[in-house]
């Protein structure tokens, strides 16, 4: 008589591809709902609507030379709509021959104390760069303020045209809404300018 093996090779086997089989569905159970929600994400991001960003802070619509915005006032200004706002007092587009130009603003009545100002080489940007903030005076605020290349920044090099940008800072920290000018500006030799 052939003794008694409670756990043969045959069910042995048969037992462990039961295991096997129970946990593959499991896994299959589990893993195939979050792919189907993944793929369904995917095919949502991919439904041609046009993106609508949250907020409010979108550029107004009267946006004014040099690229003002809010008619040159930062948006806690109690400024009205006939007052002058944050604007360039020299062209836009400009030559000069000096080293370490003069900018000129005119700063209207504000709760900004500084400006952000930036240069920058505007046919090879990784060439030359500068930014800086420059606390404006009281008397500036409502009146003319000039200020000259601040000295850290290096100096012009001629027959190179540079983009330069002036923001009011309006709050603690320049914000893309801030009252913004742009120009440009180039150093040439003192024959190339001439006088209409």
């Amino acid at each position: 008589m052939k003794p008694f093996h409670f756990f043969s090779v045959k069910w042995l086997s048969w037992r462990f591809a039961l295991i096997l089989l129970s946990i593959t569905l499991s896994l299959e159970l589990a893993i195939v709902p979050s792919l189907v929600a993944h793929t369904q994400a995917v095919e949502d991001l991919n439904n041609n609507e046009p993106f609508t960003p949250p907020g409010d802070d979108s550029p107004d619509d009267d946006t004014k030379g040099a690229g003002t915005r809010d008619g040159g006032h930062c948006t806690n200004d109690n400024a009205t709509a006939d007052e002058p706002g944050f604007s360039v007092l020299a062209p836009v587009e400009n030559k000069t021959i000096a080293q370490r130009p003069t900018f000129s603003l005119y700063i209207p009545e504000t709760a900004a104390q500084k400006v952000f100002f930036s240069l920058k080489n505007a046919e090879n940007e990784e060439e030359y760069d500068y930014q800086t903030i420059i606390t404006l005076p009281t008397t500036a605020i409502g009146n003319e303020f000039s200020f000259p290349l601040p000295e850290d920044a290096p100096d012009l090099k001629t027959n190179t045209p540079y983009q330069w940008s002036i923001s009011l800072i309006c709050q603690q920290s320049l914000d893309p809404n801030d009252p913004t000018l742009h120009g440009i500006i180039e150093r040439v030799e003192s024959q190339q300018i001439t006088v209409n």
